[in-house]
């Protein structure tokens, strides 16, 4: 599996997070990854970046709400959201990713994922917030 499939696999599950509540989120994560051809390693390290991640939500989120003016968190589109979560985690708190990778790899998912609008918006936000 690829560092892209990978990180896709991520966003999936981190917008799958949105949806569900915790004790019901942890068997849709496991059947989704279940559908997944991957190694014991890979899951494992997918689990654990995703379980890092969610620790810093709040922070995250809070950077989020700060740089984009006149949306609030729960107004914006949950797969761009999930795609700025998932950035903003790697550019600040993943030395394994570097900055320009995080950013790219967002916009390349909200081409994927997101509405017509998704990749400038998600490229604006990540932007000032890895330049903060």
């Amino acid at each position: 599996m690829t560092r892209h499939e990978m990180r896709e696999c991520i966003f999936c599950l981190l917008f799958q997070n949105d949806f569900y509540a915790t004790e019901e989120f942890g068997e849709q994560r496991d059947n989704f990854l279940g559908e997944k051809k991957m190694t014991d390693r890979e899951r494992e390290e997918i689990l654990a970046k995703l379980e890092r991640l969610i620790d810093c939500l709040p922070g995250i989120d809070e950077k989020i709400s700060k740089y984009s003016k006149g949306w609030k968190i729960d107004r914006i589109a949950k797969a761009e959201l999930a795609i700025l979560r998932l950035a903003s985690y790697e550019a600040l708190y993943d030395d394994d990713v570097p900055v320009g990778v995080a950013v790219n790899e967002a916009v390349e998912l909200a081409k994927q994922y997101g509405d017509d609008n998704g990749p400038s918006f998600v490229n604006g936000i990540l932007g000032k917030i890895v330049n903060e």
